[in-house]
């Protein structure tokens, strides 16, 4: 249909968004739209004999809204190939990877409190409705602690405390300092808290402070992005049922 990776996952609360009802609402919201490779080329027929872009072919339309199609990094975040990586994981490639964080803290929004995704298409971004999630596979990742929460806070505070033990674990364990970087957050609430440093919430407010007060002995700057639950690699190792913390 042309449109985003996850782009209806959002039609029901978090907490929903499973099983046949949830699954049925996407495929009925699918079912009631156009597809967006027909409407690339049916505004392209009549943009380009107007001579505001070039008329594209039905093949060039169909690579345009393809996923992993486009040559733009943007627009190829938004629609990454939908291939998963099979049998033997490839071998880590340290440069890209850190070529690839490099590339993405240049799309921080005009405000610079966090990372946005929209298409070559799309104006410069102040803020971001629907956002869009970074593919996770892009890198690869390992398990260095993982323990499940038994504290009974609230979902949104200990997603922050989760965030603020990663921050350790960069500054306190690995020694990063003076150091920009992205950290990928599945918590809106959290995420944008964390891009603005500061939160109404009084019960979020205190891992916050200490998150603050981290990055600002450390040096470090973090580039806030949103990453989709289903596809965030720390969301299996904070349900470990067996406390694993600090892996070398």
């Amino acid at each position: 249909m042309g449109f985003p990776l996850h782009y209806t996952s959002k039609c029901f609360p978090k907490h929903d968004a499973a099983g046949d009802r949830f699954n049925d609402e996407r495929l009925t919201l699918l079912g009631n739209s156009w597809n967006v490779t027909v409407v690339v080329w049916l505004l392209g027929q009549l943009c380009g004999r107007l001579g505001l872009c070039a008329t594209p072919t039905p093949q060039a339309a169909v690579a345009l809204t393809a996923p992993g199609g486009n040559h733009r990094l943007q627009s190829w975040l938004i629609r990454p190939p939908l291939q998963q990586r099979v049998g033997k994981p490839l071998p880590a490639d340290h440069a890209a990877e850190e070529s690839l964080v490099k590339k993405l803290c240049g799309f921080i929004s005009v405000r610079g409190e966090d990372l946005m995704v929209a298409g070559a298409s799309e104006p410069v971004l102040k803020y971001q409705r629907l956002r869009a999630t970074i593919p996770s596979r892009l890198w690869r990742w390992r398990t260095v602690c993982g323990w499940a929460w038994r504290s009974p806070e609230h979902i949104n505070v200990l997603e922050l405390r989760a965030a603020l033990a990663c921050l350790r674990w960069r500054v306190e364990k690995r020694q990063v300092f003076n150091t920009k970087f992205v950290h990928l957050l599945d918590n809106m609430v959290v995420l944008d808290a964390l891009a603005r440093g500061r939160s109404s919430s009084r019960k979020m407010r205190r891992a916050l402070l200490k998150t603050n007060a981290l990055l600002l002995a450390s040096g470090c700057q973090v580039v806030w992005a949103y990453v989709h639950t289903s596809i965030n690699p720390a969301d299996k190792p904070s349900r470990r049922p067996v406390k694993k913390k600090w892996v070398k």
